[in-house]
């Protein structure tokens, strides 16, 4: 079960066009899933309980309507009016066995919803309910057959999905790079990514396991890529939705402190991130474009579950401490806590989640400029070759680290004058030694950033 799977959603007044009200999702994560009304002015209160959903459930607004995901074990979709304290409108089931993920609009009134296992993207009829198309996402699958894709986002005629690739046997780790697959609306085809390599590509991400809600800035998407679990792997990640391509991460989770867990925007081009310590702790910190990242909230378990930014001033973090849950609001500007305390949910609560149609872009930060190109050969048996971009005569650091996050080799390295460079690894660690086959990360460090590459050795 993952962790996204639990939602609130924020609500547009429809009169004033003020965002005045969210939906309260709230979960036991086993048995029972439920809605209630948010108040997003002081004193904030909550009205919880107003209706029953599945346990594992994601959820969108959309047309003054909120339609809950209702995932893994359910597989249909419950649409609630709030102007109707949560009324159920219509509810459609799409087949048991999809374990569905999440849902995007179109313009022309249909919407599209991702699968996470089976190798489907569904092209549904949001009022009837009615499946008109299904797209395979196959072709990007992995050894065991299936992609995992999950999160949605449309721009314009394109409609963007993370693609997880993971290993079910092995505790869903990364079997190797993760992408986020482009498809055409208009003809409902995947566009390639990289025209360069054979096959149709998605867009290569810096880091495997896209894990966040995508974040809309004012040219580019935001997605935190959480990497290997309790390893500073990942980070959040820059990608071009014109360009197709990853312009490498804003942040890095070794910047941040631990695996990144949701993410969301902030005024001024302020973040503000939930990590992960190697322990499972999480804490809610915020960055600038000075990468200056400041601690808002801490915790003692594995407790903040989500964040949202009202495009305003409100942030606010869904908070599942035992004793104390609720939702907690704070300042998005100045970090201050704005709540005293915890507003009741009933069950604790979980993820935010703005209206697009009303989210307001965040501004871009500059991007890293290292990149690091995929080993070759890969898998290798046992040498490879590793090529990076950097400043031109810059110092950089290249480390190789198993999927523990243990370091296997570690080579400091300078660019030339045209900024290129490259390395070749010779399947031994830092003491001579054979590796042993199997998955390795490539991590390149320096003054521009962060970038990393997956490795597979086979002997």
């Amino acid at each position: 079960m993952r962790i996204f799977t639990l939602i609130t959603i924020l609500l547009t007044a429809s009169i004033t066009g003020a965002q005045t009200h969210g939906v309260v999702i709230g979960t036991d994560y086993s048995s029972a899933g439920t809605v209630g009304l948010l108040e997003l002015t002081a004193p904030w209160t909550v009205t919880a309980d107003l209706a029953s959903i599945h346990a594992d459930a994601n959820g969108r607004w959309h047309d003054d309507l909120v339609y809950i995901v209702n995932r893994a074990g359910a597989d249909n979709i419950q649409v609630l009016d709030p102007a109707a304290d949560l009324a159920v409108v219509r509810q459609f089931s799409l087949g048991l066995g999809r374990n569905i993920q999440d849902i995007a609009f179109l313009e022309d009134g249909t919407a599209y919803v991702s699968c996470y296992d089976t190798a489907e993207l569904l092209h549904i009829d949001p009022v009837t309910g009615a499946i008109l198309h299904v797209v395979s996402t196959a072709a990007f699958a992995d050894a065991d057959g299936l992609p995992e894709t999950g999160r949605l986002h449309r721009r314009d005629d394109r409609l963007f999905l993370t693609c997880e690739r993971l290993d079910r046997d092995s505790w869903y780790s990364p079997v190797g790079d993760s992408y986020i697959l482009v498809l055409d609306t208009g003809d409902r085809t995947w566009i390639d990514c990289d025209p360069i390599l054979p096959g149709t590509q998605g867009i290569l991400l810096s880091a495997p396991n896209p894990y966040t809600d995508f974040v809309r800035t004012g040219d580019h998407l935001l997605m935190g890529c959480n990497g290997f679990y309790a390893v500073a792997d990942g980070g959040v990640d820059v990608v071009d939705p014109v360009g197709l391509v990853s312009l490498g991460f804003e942040i890095t989770e070794v910047e941040l402190g631990g695996d990144v867990v949701a993410l969301a925007g902030g005024p001024d081009g302020r973040r503000h991130v939930i990590v992960s310590s190697s322990s499972f702790v999480t804490s809610v910190v915020a960055y600038d474009d000075q990468g200056l990242v400041e601690l808002l909230a801490a915790a003692a378990a594995y407790d903040h579950a989500a964040l949202a930014w009202d495009g305003d001033f409100q942030l606010l973090v869904a908070d599942r401490a035992l004793g104390a849950a609720g939702v907690r609001i704070f300042d998005a500007q100045s970090g201050a806590q704005l709540t005293t305390g915890p507003l009741g949910t009933g069950l604790p609560p979980a993820l935010f989640i703005l209206p697009e149609s009303t989210a307001v872009p965040v501004v871009d930060l500059p991007t890293a400029i290292l990149s690091l190109a995929p080993p070759w050969p890969n898998p290798a048996n046992p040498r490879t070759r590793v090529a990076f971009q950097a400043p031109a005569g810059a110092t950089v650091h290249l480390r190789i680290i198993d999927l523990r996050g243990r370091l296997v080799r570690h080579e400091t390295l300078t660019a030339g004058l045209d900024g290129h460079g490259a390395w070749e690894f010779d399947g031994r660690d830092r003491r001579g030694r054979a590796v042993a086959s199997g998955a390795y990360r490539c991590v390149l460090e320096g003054a521009g950033g962060f970038a990393a590459r997956s490795l597979t050795i086979v002997r």
